[in-house]
């Protein structure tokens, strides 16, 4: 996608325009309950009726669609503060969308779907600063982003000198918190899976070190990164990476449980093991990202900034289609993907 700024407006040429809206849309809806790591035949691609707004509503034509971990617990009922999808239902998402009526570009609960009627008030503005694409807002400048910024700020407050590790470090709110706690002067650690990965972690996101958690000897490379101990680490990662990186906790450290893919997925527990944290005096912290929201003006303002700046870098990993949606989704809780994922639904027509 081609960069826009925040005020593009759109040209009048560009514009969605009632008469030239189809019949019918595609959207996904769930077709079972996910067992395990999500796959294609857990959804179901419809053809509908175009929603129509109704009082307070808008009709919006849904671009980017952002797919997001936390959906998977709402497939089976476990997430936080969200209600159950059950089988036959629209599967939730946020997107970059378009207002129809009037070509505004908004962030928006559409659901995988083409369109949706969605009520005016839950809108809010898709605005980047000048060069910054406006995927952007679903990423680094979005709830991703300002997970990473609560992590960093507020509960693993890295110094200069601290070992900072970040687990799924690749991630949307890996990538991010990692940039983060190494502009406040830490040397940070990334744990991604496999190879190239850790090259992105390093050439791309600027860790000073990155450990392959599929090398059987994994441990020891942790180790050979951080000689001094850790002292922050924000984990989203399996159980047994959480018990690897807590048995190298330096004394007083901080660490933060942010996604534990294993519940996620049901595929088992983790658990915190207590005598580490005992040993290390550490502090441990639960991150829900819905209990920072006061910090979202001081968080767009300065990752605004530095995104703008150019010295917090985006990654996204992009797929095209609505019905690519699926398989994008089983890449992302396997842990498969590079950056922010993203599915590009409808043509952008930012120049």
């Amino acid at each position: 996608m081609n960069p826009s700024e925040a005020t593009n407006i759109p040209d009048e040429a560009d514009l969605p325009r009632e008469k030239n809206l189809p019949g019918e849309q595609r959207r996904i809806v769930l077709a079972r309950r996910p067992r395990g790591v999500p796959v294609e035949d857990d959804f179901r691609a419809e053809t509908a009726a175009l929603p129509a707004p109704g009082p307070g509503e808008v009709l919006v034509r849904t671009v980017h669609l952002s797919l997001d971990p936390f959906v998977r617990g709402m497939l089976t009922g476990r997430d936080l503060g969200h209600p159950p999808v059950h089988p036959g239902e629209l599967v939730p998402g946020r997107a970059v969308a378009q207002v129809v009526e009037t070509g505004e570009w908004v962030v928006a609960e559409t659901g995988w779907q083409e369109y949706a009627a969605v009520p005016a008030a839950t809108l809010r503005p898709a605005v980047t600063p000048p060069g910054v694409p406006r995927t952007a807002v679903l990423g680094a400048l979005g709830m991703p982003g300002l997970t990473a910024y609560a992590a960093m700020t507020r509960l693993l407050r890295p110094e200069v000198g601290d070992t900072v590790v970040v687990s799924a470090a690749t991630g949307a709110v890996g990538g991010a918190a990692g940039q983060l706690a190494g502009l406040a002067g830490a040397r940070t650690v990334a744990i991604a899976g496999g190879p190239d990965k850790c090259r992105v972690a390093v050439e791309r996101l600027g860790y000073a070190a990155a450990v392959d958690r599929h090398d059987p000897d994994w441990l020891d490379a942790l180790a050979a990164a951080c000689p001094d101990g850790v002292d922050g680490y924000l984990h989203m990662a399996g159980g047994a990476v959480l018990e690897g990186v807590l048995s190298r906790l330096a004394a007083g450290a901080r660490v933060v449980l942010c996604g534990l893919p294993d519940h996620a997925n049901e595929t088992g527990l983790t658990v915190l093991p207590a005598g580490a944290v005992m040993r290390a005096r550490a502090v441990v912290h639960g991150l829900v990202v819905h209990d920072h929201q006061d910090l979202r003006p001081r968080f767009a303002e300065r990752v605004g900034r530095l995104v703008a700046e150019g010295r917090l870098r985006l990654v996204e990993d992009v797929h095209h289609g609505l019905d690519a949606a699926p398989a994008a989704f089983r890449r992302l809780m396997s842990g498969r993907n590079v950056g922010k994922t993203i599915v590009h639904v409808a043509p952008d027509p930012a120049p």
